[in-house]
């Protein structure tokens, strides 16, 4: 309440509600920082990302050269690991669509990293044996390549380990899959692609059992790219930005009950807030 200006409190309550949201908006911005920035392509009048480079590029294809090679050995042998898995869905993705986006890139990686050792130590669902074992120290290499030669993926990797992302209720479920198709109509075929993984991950993740007995969460990186990518869609579109309307978002806005895109990106912060538990 204390960042509206008079201005806008004279000018009345929804003046002041539409305010509230922006502010809403730019504090999960804050929380889930990402290197990369998210404009809006005045030629399509769609949403695309722009990773923000690494400063050591030959540094990082080393990294992930390392990481292809483990890959490679370890599905090469009879080592558990199988082409449609998740992990290797995952260093795919890596190796290929975020191999020049080190934000991305270290998510993920991340991610793969906490999985693997889980899966080889603490399920054994993965044999402990040489070629597991080297994919392993490959990734966790990666990761540590990538927060070592980027300082702003270091930082925020930093922060987003002190946030606690808690479960996503029903409702929140409901609203993601019907945000899907909007989020990708309005964005640019990677981004579109990207919201198009993440959010069934989000939700799917947080439906299946957890072998510790905790509530299942989604992960991380989906996490930080969905909200953290809405929240600046949110920004840029409060400040003005023109968003191609093309008959079939007027369609789907209908379908989503009405829906502008931009109250459906503040439902979406509404929901980021309350899953890192701002809200």
């Amino acid at each position: 309440m204390a960042l509206i200006d008079d201005v806008i409190w004279e000018a009345g309550p929804e003046a002041v509600a539409k305010e509230i949201e922006r502010i809403q908006a730019e504090m999960l911005a804050k929380k889930l920082p990402m290197a990369e920035r998210i404009e809006l392509n005045p030629d399509t009048g769609k949403f695309r990302a722009i990773p923000i480079p690494v400063e050591n590029p030959t540094t990082l294809s080393a990294l992930l050269s390392q990481i292809d090679d483990a890959l490679e050995d370890c599905l090469g042998g009879h080592n558990g690991l199988a082409e449609r898995s998740g992990t290797v869905k995952k260093l795919n993705r890596v190796l290929t669509k975020y191999k020049d986006d080190p934000q991305n890139a270290e998510l993920t990686l991340t991610r793969v990293a906490g999985s693997l050792r889980s899966q080889l130590h603490d399920s054994r669902d993965l044999p402990d044996n040489e070629d597991n074992l080297a994919l392993l120290n490959a990734v966790e290499e990666g990761v540590r390549g990538i927060r070592a030669y980027h300082p702003e993926v270091a930082k925020n990797r930093e922060q987003l380990a002190q946030q606690a992302i808690h479960a996503l209720t029903p409702e929140d479920k409901e609203l993601l899959q019907q945000a899907l198709p909007v989020l990708a109509e309005i964005s640019e075929p990677e981004l579109a692609d990207d919201f198009g993984t993440d959010i069934p991950e989000l939700i799917n993740d947080a439906l299946l059992p957890h072998p510790g007995g905790a509530p299942p969460l989604p992960g991380a990186d989906a996490t930080t790219r969905v909200f953290s990518r809405v929240s600046k869609m949110a920004i840029a579109t409060g400040k003005g930005a023109k968003i191609f309307d093309s008959k079939e978002i007027k369609t789907l806005r209908l379908a989503h009950l009405g829906y502008t895109a931009l109250e459906l990106f503040y439902s979406l912060v509404q929901i980021g807030l309350r899953i890192l538990g701002v809200l």
